[in-house]
């Protein structure tokens, strides 16, 4: 371990020193010469903040322009940095363009002392050769400035905040997530060779060699600053149980809510603790609205409940006073389409006809134009029927549907998870993601990503087959998890659930619901579906992702590989050709067209037809 972070010290070094000679700093700025990276480092490493560049404090009579010391620390203390030797000597310098740099020093020290400003001096080379730094460090203790040496877990978090080390990044955060759920599912050392025996892919066993290493590390620094985590409290609970008497503990009843989100490791610390005391368990939970897959829950604890506690009673709630009758009977069925969920049939004093409303936008011209202009209009709608106290939840499947919102022109960003609409600015409106909502209540509910793609609504992410080893998939019908999710974000609603949906591409969700219970829709919304799911790269043979690229202004199936390894994108599915920019004009790209009369294809520029710039650039498709 000495020498891994020996080896972890001297790559970072080597960062450093790269940066340098490219005048750029830990923290990411430019500066001027590599002494003056030297020394923004130095300032950095060592805790003491600063200023590049910053205006002096003070107004300076007769200047022709402001000045700006080198470095500005604090309580008053500059920094210059002369780029002459400490004797007033340089090579780089004439004899006059020398005079002139030594004339403006020595301003530099009437302003500093005229104002009672502290100046820290340094030179590019002392005549007592000892180094730049070591000149510094002594010059900041001088002033007074106290230094606190960074841990290397910082410095590095640093450079890969502002460096295009990203792979590396993408590593530790696949590992951390991956030793986070190792332990949620209760595995300790000796869980690594039995991950081992469900695999031979040589990637995940190389893998499963290094995350070991690194477990081992992390337990260790644990035990060395007599620390623990949240995932070895609940372990290690489950152990000292194995220890306790039942005269030691006098717990009758075990009562515990949410049980449908329950991870293995709890479920275990759970059974044990019933077991040592005698209690009773009481689950409460909606197997429908198990949702938190990602954070280690399993499913299965909650639907084999009495069959892994060994005995029970099941009784079931099935009143609901938020839905209307008419909409928990199309969100119930929808959900019981997977048969491993609990069968049940929910009651609700409420009613209201066609409380789901399906609305389709044009997605293959103006893509984001369109799609925030029926979100406005919806917004009206709903003001119109229900008043502007009525209280709205936009529901998104991931928080950056709401950043493409709020950088719109229509709406902005209030506080917290507020929105507020330029045109109707007293509507009520929150924005959620699906997974955040659960469990809350309000007056209507805008679902405002019902597309078909990797992003879309059911999401499309694919697991990395490494963290499948630790983490519960439910398999019982495609997007089970997303199923449930979906549900979820369907009962959040006191009235109507309005879904923005793409007419050329909308969730298969929408279309199942359109097909199964007779949804009103507009009849131009497609009702086919597509499956991308086993589309691959022609070129890589990575997996193809289809998502509305804005750069190029219309949905594209683009490679999942790293763009630095293959950046293959094209605009039809069935003619897997690459599109290219047009040679024709400045900012058209060669895209895949269909001749409406013969069916052949061809290439042909996006700029065709368009008023201005238009380009009737047109290419045969080889192969």
């Amino acid at each position: 371990m000495k020498q891994l972070k020996v080896d972890f010290g001297e790559y970072m070094q080597n960062i450093i020193d790269k940066r340098t000679k490219k005048h750029r700093t830990i923290t990411g700025e430019f500066l001027r010469s590599s002494q003056e990276v030297q020394i923004a480092n130095f300032l950095y490493l060592n805790g003491v903040e600063y200023e590049y560049e910053r205006p002096y404090e003070n107004k300076i009579p007769e200047a022709k322009k402001t000045y700006t010391p080198d470095f500005y620390l604090n309580n008053k203390v500059y920094l210059e940095h002369f780029g002459i030797r400490e004797n007033l000597t340089s090579n780089l310098y004439n004899k006059n363009q020398l005079n002139k740099y030594i004339y403006n020093i020595e301003q530099k020290r009437k302003v500093h002392r005229e104002y009672s400003t502290r100046l820290i001096e340094t030179w590019s080379e002392y005549n007592d050769n000892r180094s730049l730094i070591d000149h510094l460090k002594e010059e900041l203790i001088n002033a007074g400035i106290k230094l606190k040496h960074k841990s290397n877990e910082e410095i590095y978090k640093k450079l890969i905040v502002t460096s295009k080390d990203k792979y590396v990044f993408k590593f530790i955060m696949f590992m951390i997530q991956f030793i986070e759920k190792f332990k949620t599912n209760g595995y300790e050392l000796n869980g690594f060779n039995k991950l081992r025996k469900k695999t031979d892919n040589v990637r995940t066993l190389l893998f499963l060699d290094i995350a070991k290493d690194v477990y081992k590390y992390y337990q260790q620094q644990l035990i060395d600053n007599n620390q623990i985590d949240f995932a070895d409290m609940i372990n290690d609970a489950e152990k000292i149980l194995d220890e306790i008497s039942k005269t030691k503990l006098s717990y009758k009843y075990i009562i515990i809510d949410e049980f449908q989100d329950v991870a293995r490791q709890r479920f275990n610390l759970t059974k044990k603790l019933s077991e040592v005391t005698g209690a009773k368990v009481s689950a409460v939970g909606d197997d429908w609205q198990s949702i938190f897959a990602f954070a280690g829950s399993d499913i299965t604890l909650f639907q084999k409940f009495l069959e892994l506690m060994g005995d029970g009673k099941e009784i079931q709630i099935t009143h609901t006073y938020r839905n209307s009758q008419e909409l928990i009977d199309i969100a119930g069925s929808f959900i019981q389409k997977n048969q491993t969920q609990i069968k049940k049939k929910l009651v609700s004093p409420k009613h209201l006809e066609n409380p789901i409303v399906i609305t389709g936008f044009n997605n293959m011209k103006n893509y984001q134009k369109n799609w925030i202009q029926e979100i406005e209009n919806t917004v009206g709608k709903i003001l119109v029927e229900y008043g502007e106290k009525s209280s709205i939840l936009m529901v998104g499947r991931y928080n950056f549907d709401k950043y493409k919102i709020v950088n719109s022109e229509k709406f902005k960003e209030k506080w917290g998870s507020k929105i507020e609409s330029v045109r109707f600015p007293n509507a009520n409106i929150t924005f959620m993601t699906a997974h955040s909502s659960k469990g809350l209540g309000f007056d209507n509910v805008i679902l405002i990503n019902m597309q078909d793609d990797r992003f879309g609504f059911p999401s499309q992410v694919e697991d990395d087959p490494i963290m499948k080893l630790v983490k519960v998939t439910d398999y019982s019908v495609p997007f089970a998890e997303e199923r449930r999710l979906f549900y979820v974000a369907l009962t959040r609603t006191k009235n109507k659930v309005y879904m923005i949906v793409p007419k050329s591409k909308p969730s298969r969700f929408v279309i199942e619901l359109i097909k199964d219970y007779n949804i009103a829709h507009s009849n131009d919304i497609s009702m086919q579906i597509m499956d991308n799911s086993r589309l691959r790269c022609p070129k890589c043979g990575f997996l193809l992702k289809y998502e509305n690229n804005k750069n190029y202004g219309i949905p594209l199936y683009m490679c999942s590989n790293d763009p630095e390894i293959c950046d293959f994108m094209t605009n039809d599915r069935i003619c897997l050709q690459d599109i290219y920019k047009c040679n024709k004009c400045e900012d058209g790209y060669m895209i895949i067209k269909t001749n409406s009369k013969t069916g052949e294809k061809f290439y042909g520029c996006t700029n065709y037809g368009k008023a201005e710039g238009s380009c009737n650039n047109m290419a045969r498709i080889e192969g």
